[in-house]
């Protein structure tokens, strides 16, 4: 076990400043997320507090279905990974991968304001167990993944603008071990997201 893993860690490299690009998208679609529901009318901001209050609710009341949230999460988790990675490959529709780590930002960013705005300071702690630490821990795994598809498309079109050969099938094992990574690391965090984090919610709500 240990030889595969340090395999696994010597092939994974990534580029700090694609890193670092992607952590400050990440902040920018959080800040954003948590923002946008200051713009939204009075009908669409009671139609976010009706959506969390039943979200709650099916936990409290015991009506939250674990395992079909725990299958939904995985399949959404798992084709955003293999889109990204796709993507990763057809270096033209980067800015894609680009959009989706925002738009995955910014839901993080709306879903902690919209626990704040239905149960004020309740909302904040709320909010904390419903994203922390899997939430968290999922932006920063695809962070880790899209940094690795822009440094790939970055070296493909040098490559073409050169006029020289790629070895795509160095590029694909890493890819391959990366993704594997992730996956493994993203199925961890989808069961805790589908079983401990509702019932932290459910223990919360009837602590206060």
């Amino acid at each position: 076990m240990k030889k595969i893993m340090d395999k696994l860690f010597s092939t994974i490299k990534f580029d700090k400043r694609y890193v670092l690009f992607c952590l400050i998208l990440v902040i920018l679609g959080i800040v954003a997320g948590s923002l946008f529901i200051i713009i939204l009318n009075s009908s669409d901001k009671n139609l976010v507090i009706e959506y969390i209050k039943v979200f709650i609710d099916s936990i409290k009341n015991n009506n939250f279905n674990y395992i079909d949230t725990l299958k939904n999460t995985l399949i959404i988790n798992y084709l955003v990974i293999f889109i990204v990675s796709i993507i990763g490959f057809t270096y033209f529709l980067t800015p894609v991968n680009v959009l989706v780590l925002f738009y995955k930002s910014f839901v993080i960013g709306f879903s902690l304001s919209s626990f704040i705005l239905t149960y004020k300071i309740k909302g904040l702690l709320l909010s904390i167990v419903y994203i922390f630490p899997h939430l968290i821990i999922n932006i920063l795994l695809f962070s880790l993944l899209i940094a690795f598809t822009l440094k790939l498309s970055i070296k493909m079109i040098n490559c073409i603008i050169k006029k020289k050969e790629v070895n795509m099938r160095l590029y694909f094992n890493k890819y391959l071990y990366t993704a594997l990574f992730i996956g493994i690391a993203i199925t961890i965090t989808s069961i805790y997201e589908s079983f401990i984090a509702p019932y932290l919610l459910k223990l919360i709500v009837k602590i206060f």
